[in-house]
């Protein structure tokens, strides 16, 4: 069977999508011809063909170059109504499988086609703003995407809408965003709850030698609190600021941030809060491949976000053997039983996350325990490998017309 999945966002990725796709690919069953349609972006020297496993098993077919702005998609959804039907007369696809709220293949579907398609809901753009709103902060915390969000909000509201009636074949990440959906859009013709998924063999424990190879400015730093995400407002970092200036008046802890985005308004955040330079890393964007050597370096993660679907830095942590703090928002309370396999905060809360944290901190037979309860937990429920086989069995659905 061939399938093709259509994301603007590929390797390297920037976010959860890239990343989902990227774990589906990789872990089809043998009998699936896998093509990614994508966008080209190569950055920091990861390049597209840098991933063994995953792109020695596709076909990858890009139509322009990628740009982490908030219009990138339009260039795509443009691009790929040009060239699908070319796309499709050459390779036959017998499943086209899109993710929302990209929308990449938004014009497709307007203007119809007749390749069975499904489509992967991660995120509403409704939920996007509601957890910007959330976060409460000036315009100079909010990054240009999340304006454009705001700006555009009417706009992008009705091409969701537009586009969501036209999917008849979904799948959904979490419980959570299946209920926001059906409340806001009505129940789908067929759907299906399907978990994002992390490969278990690749994010695991490592030993702290090998891992300070990849990140040697890590090097001496003990009780790192370890965030990993988008620097926006959503993400909650000014929960995790205000937290972590608590957490250095009692104890000797570093923050170590990760990801894509401006880090300015953050860094005059953290001085505004009194957290000295010597307190905190950021290392900007880390290449994918990098990543496993990351959270072993970490003694806990935390993502305090106001608003979160199915996210894969806390399955990556789990799978690393980390003891994860997170807010109690979206379908994080589905990955995490509370003081199990994780700890859970009500979102916007510092001095809960800064306790919870220096909880863990300070005890680290606890955090050991549920760092291994976490493991299992991403083993038995969340792997990339029983994602992909669940996922394969709905493209022979929709395929052989059964959905």
């Amino acid at each position: 069977m061939k399938v093709a999945i259509i994301t603007p966002e590929f390797l390297p990725n920037w976010g959860g999508i890239g990343t989902y796709a990227a774990q589906l690919a990789k872990h089809l069953p043998d009998d699936f011809e896998v093509h990614i349609i994508s966008l080209s972006r190569d950055k920091k020297g990861e390049k597209q063909e840098s991933l063994p496993g995953i792109t020695d098993r596709i076909t990858l077919h890009t139509l322009g170059k990628a740009r982490d702005t908030f219009l990138y998609n339009s260039q795509f959804q443009v691009n790929l109504l040009r060239d699908f039907k070319s796309l499709q007369a050459k390779h036959g696809f017998d499943v086209l499988h899109a993710n929302h709220a990209q929308m990449p293949d938004l014009f497709l579907k307007l203007f119809r086609h007749d390749v069975p398609s499904i489509t992967t809901v991660h995120t509403t753009i409704i939920s996007q703003r509601a957890g910007t709103k959330r976060a409460d902060l000036g315009l100079r915390h909010v990054e240009r995407s999340e304006k454009m969000t705001y700006l555009l909000f009417p706009a992008l509201s009705m091409a969701e809408r537009a586009y969501l009636r036209r999917c008849r074949n979904i799948i959904f990440v979490s419980r959570y965003i299946r209920d926001l959906f059906e409340a806001t859009f009505g129940p789908p013709e067929h759907s299906r709850i399907i978990h994002n998924g992390v490969d278990t063999s690749v994010f695991r424990p490592r030993a702290r030698e090998e891992c300070l190879e990849h990140f040697p400015a890590l090097d001496g730093l003990d009780n790192v609190i370890l965030f990993s995400g988008r620097m926006i407002a959503l993400k909650g970092l000014d929960t995790a600021i205000a937290a972590f200036s608590r957490i250095i008046r009692e104890f000797d802890a570093h923050l170590v941030m990760a990801g894509v985005g401006n880090f300015d308004p953050w860094r005059r955040m953290l001085q505004d809060n009194g957290v000295p330079e010597s307190r905190y890393v950021f290392l900007e964007q880390v290449p994918y491949q990098e990543m496993p050597y990351l959270y072993p370096l970490a003694s806990t993660f935390m993502l305090p976000s106001y608003s979160e679907s199915f996210p894969m830095t806390i399955l990556e942590a789990m799978s690393s053997g980390l003891a994860v703090v997170a807010s109690r928002v979206g379908g994080i309370p589905e990955m995490i039983s509370d003081q199990r396999d994780g700890c859970l905060f009500e979102p916007g809360n510092p001095l809960a996350l800064a306790e919870a944290l220096t909880r863990l901190l300070s005890d680290r037979a606890t955090a050991e325990r549920i760092g291994k309860n976490a493991r299992t937990r991403a083993m038995d429920e969340f792997s990339a490998v029983k994602m992909a086989a669940t996922t394969s069995e709905v493209y022979r659905e929709v395929a052989g017309g059964s959905a």
